[in-house]
């Protein structure tokens, strides 16, 4: 919704605490070598320039990711031609589209796991989440199937998040600031962090950052019930007295209050050996979902009596949800002369607590629910993820007109949720003894495991300058158990044949 911003200021300020020269403004000079900046990628598990690439395959770098003032996966890839992510808001997931297709769901509410057909990888970890770009030093995207290039699933591509390393080159602090304001927002937005780099002697260095993020949303629900189960959601709109009664309105419930943050420790204690130890934390707490319902309502006359705007949803109850995900990962690679051997440890979980607004959903099951005249349909979500990755991989650095890479990978992913359905008065109006005192009418749980491991690799020979010929292979194996238990606790209205209901 970049499109919705009217105003931003922004300002960063950076400290070196090396002894540097005096710099004089060459701001024109910076911003034109920062186009003409050439992005060094390591997608194809090579260091080699975008350019070069025969694949395809594109690349933000730091500098486009900083003056596009880009905070999220979608703003990167509105930029990347053949990809997109439907950017509806931080409260649900958000559809990546690969050349066309519906390729999978990332972030939002939904699952941090695996198995999807487009892996997003933090450096050499896969993780599944619509991670804020905080110190990035690029984004690459790769489209068509990758699977002999990484361990995780990569049918239709692969995502990169690469955050900068820790330096050796000295200590730096930088601090970041930036405030804008949607057109349908009455309140300005702040995104503001910092980031530290530390040397400690030539061969160890720390870095980190951390930034919070406020986001006042833009989107209104003039139509949030009073009280669940005794406000009645329909109430005679052309009666403000009967309107104030039962509904109440709130602005800008859409926010994003987001605290994000990495803390690095890199050590090469010899020439051959680099490690980087990181630990990543982010945690998003989401107002309501960002959608627009555009409504109106008639009179027996057919005379408009009142109108949800485009910028309002007409969900009655507020949908909050509160994610958490963390991950802390070892990277350790070893030249070994005639191949460089990277081994990627990570051990990430993923927790989310929400609210679903279940109205127009149960009222369409025909059970009988739209017999009451005060009905709402209420879920609550809670849910928990934990993965442990390892990928093993040695890449040939011979030289000569052949290349190889073979490499090794190997996934555990466990979640457990659970969906619990209130139904505030319906029991009452049904007259059931037998409903529980806090309304609950559905209860759900599951929980699954999903073990997968793979062999991949490839090999390639230079023929000519300008041919090359590449083959490759991958072996994996999936096991998924999966199981769940689901209780209603006071029975609904029969079904008939028909499909009316009957009470």
């Amino acid at each position: 919704m970049k499109s919705q911003l009217i105003s931003s200021v922004s300002a960063v300020a950076a400290l070196s605490l090396l002894p540097v020269g005096v710099a004089q403004d060459n701001s024109a000079e910076e911003e034109t070598e920062a186009r003409q900046e050439t992005v060094i990628i390591t997608a194809t598990r090579r260091a080699e320039s975008v350019q070069d690439v025969p694949l395809n395959i594109a690349a933000v770098g730091a500098d486009q990711i900083e003056q596009q003032g880009f905070t999220e996966l979608a703003d990167t890839l509105a930029y990347v031609p053949g990809i997109n992510v439907i950017d509806s808001g931080p409260r649900q997931d958000n559809p990546i589209i690969v050349r066309g297709l519906n390729a999978n769901p990332i972030g939002g509410s939904g699952s941090a796991g695996g198995g999807g057909t487009v892996a997003t990888y933090l450096g050499e970890v896969p993780l599944f989440i619509d991670l804020k770009l905080n110190d990035m030093e690029r984004v690459e995207v790769l489209l068509g199937p990758q699977g002999t290039l990484y361990g995780a699933g990569t049918l239709a591509g692969a995502i990169r998040f690469i955050p900068k390393r820790p330096d050796f080159g000295g200590d730096t602090f930088e601090v970041r600031a930036d405030a804008y304001k949607y057109s349908e927002s009455g309140n300005f937005s702040t995104d503001v962090g910092f980031t530290f780099n530390k040397q400690f002697g030539d061969t160890f260095a720390i870095r980190g950052s951390l930034d919070a993020l406020d986001d006042r949303g833009f989107v209104d629900q003039p139509f949030l019930l009073r009280e669940p189960g005794v406000s009645n959601p329909d109430p005679d709109f052309s009666d403000p007295e009967a309107v104030d009664a039962n509904l109440r309105s709130a602005t800008g419930t859409d926010t994003e209050r987001a605290i994000s943050g990495r803390i690095a420790a890199r050590w090469t204690p010899t020439d051959w050996l680099d490690g980087t130890l990181t630990y990543y934390y982010q945690n998003v707490d989401v107002g309501s979902r960002r959608i627009s319902s555009q409504r109106a309502v008639y009179d027996d006359a057919d005379e408009r009596i009142f109108t949800a705007g485009p910028f309002e949803n007409a969900k009655r109850v507020p949908e909050p949800n509160d994610i958490t995900s963390d991950l802390i990962s070892l990277e350790l690679i070893a030249d070994l002369g005639f191949a460089e051997l990277t081994s990627a440890t990570g051990y990430s979980t993923f927790e989310n607590d929400g609210q679903r607004d279940q109205n127009d959903l149960l009222v369409s099951l025909e059970y009988g629910y739209e017999s009451f005249p005060a009905f709402a349909g209420i879920t609550r979500e809670l849910g928990e993820e934990e993965t442990l990755t390892q990928e093993v991989r040695l890449v040939s650095s011979h030289g000569g007109p052949i290349d190889w890479i073979v490499g090794g990978f190997y996934s555990q992913y466990e979640d457990v949720g659970s969906s619990r359905e209130f139904t505030p008065g319906y029991p009452e109006f049904k007259e059931n003894d037998d409903a529980r005192p806090d309304a609950l009418e559905y209860f759900n749980f599951g929980q699954s495991e999903l073990t997968e491991s793979a062999l991949f690799g490839e090999i390639g020979y230079q023929v000519t300058d300008k041919l090359k010929v590449t083959v490759g292979g991958r072996y994996y194996e999936y096991e998924l158990l999966d199981g769940a238990i689901t209780q209603r606790f006071y029975p609904v209205d029969e079904v008939l044949e028909d499909g009316s209901a009957n009470p």
